[in-house]
């Protein structure tokens, strides 16, 4: 991961080129701003798949670790959710969960709302518009 200008973090990936050693940026970008002593925000944009999976991990595990109550992911302007990042997501809002927390995502994309609605993940996650 690379900090950039916005104290946000860039990940980087590699792809077909890794052979070469040729690192890519990926297309997820996080951020993390205490918007109460008791509420996190991770705001998150791009696509969250394999390739942004660690990072989102890590701003979530960090998220967590400052002991908010509740943690709200901010992911109007993801434009890709995979399989791996739903993994991520309902890990993190189970963890907050067995701890007495809130985890909220607030979701814009009807496509990827439909994604969590079909694999019930709505169930543990508070999705909010």
């Amino acid at each position: 991961m690379v900090p950039d200008a916005t104290d946000g973090v860039r990940c980087l990936a590699m792809d077909d080129a890794s052979s070469r050693g040729a690192p890519r940026a990926a297309s997820a970008r996080f951020t993390r701003d205490t918007v109460e002593e008791t509420a996190t925000v991770v705001n998150v944009d791009g696509e969250l798949d394999i390739n942004s999976a660690d990072a989102l991990r890590e701003a979530l595990d960090a998220a967590e670790a400052d002991g908010c109550s509740v943690l709200r992911v901010d992911a109007a302007s993801v434009t890709f959710l995979d399989s791996t990042a739903l993994g991520v997501i309902l890990a993190s809002a189970q963890r907050m969960a067995e701890r007495g927390g809130r985890f909220e995502l607030v979701c814009g994309s009807p496509s990827i709302r439909r994604i969590l609605d079909m694999t019930m993940i709505s169930r543990t996650v508070h999705l909010l518009p």
